[in-house]
């Protein structure tokens, strides 16, 4: 009696784990299919309104050593609380 008991626990053990294994393998190739999907849209949509030409080069300027966005040099000052470091 005890080894058929544990016959099919371990038996029901071995079939859950094989339906999560066959779960997990479904939605792999699910999302595979979804992101197949996806990109095959975006390369239909980028053929039809011409966005598949080469792309263009750009190139940027340098700024002037130690200048931030607005055109002046790093500043550095201390508020009390702490140092601030404008770059």
């Amino acid at each position: 009696m005890r080894s058929i008991r544990s016959f099919f626990i371990t038996l029901a053990g071995l079939t859950f784990v094989a339906v999560i294994a066959l779960f997990t393998a479904s939605v792999g190739i699910a999302l595979a299919g979804v992101a197949t999907v996806l990109l095959f849209g975006q390369w239909l949509s980028s053929m039809l309104s011409g966005r598949d030409c080469e792309p263009v080069s750009a190139y940027a300027r340098p700024r002037s050593p130690r200048q931030n966005h607005d055109g002046r040099g790093m500043r550095v000052w201390n508020d009390g609380k702490g140092t601030i470091i404008d770059m």
